[in-house]
């Protein structure tokens, strides 16, 4: 299944390993900034999720990685009817506000 979505979302075999097609395969990872990466349970991209929040904390950048157990590739959408969504929206906003510096945070 992912051979068939990379057939259609890259033009060739050097897209495929073009770093633009997939950050974790980037040489130099330490001038990014803070990341807030969220990974799914059942996934088929967890792992590379997780990897490339690894290499991240490798490279010194602050990362929070949380994985959703239990979750699907593309819950994120679905805050309306799944809590683990909702949640992780929250979480976001959270970890925005806290670097820009908002000085409250309101659980709705």
């Amino acid at each position: 299944l992912l051979r068939w979505y990379q057939g259609n979302y890259l033009r060739d075999e050097r897209d495929r390993v073009d770093w633009r097609a997939s950050p974790l395969r980037a040489q130099d990872h330490s001038r990014l900034p803070p990341a807030y990466i969220v990974t799914a349970g059942f996934d088929p991209l967890r792992d590379e999720g997780k990897a490339y929040a690894e290499r991240l904390v490798q490279a010194g950048v602050d990362v929070t990685h949380e994985c959703f157990e239990g979750q699907i590739h593309g819950f994120l959408p679905m805050a309306g009817v799944i809590a683990a969504a909702h949640h992780a929206h929250y979480r976001i906003g959270q970890l925005l506000r806290m670097r820009f510096g908002t000085l409250s945070i309101v659980r709705p």
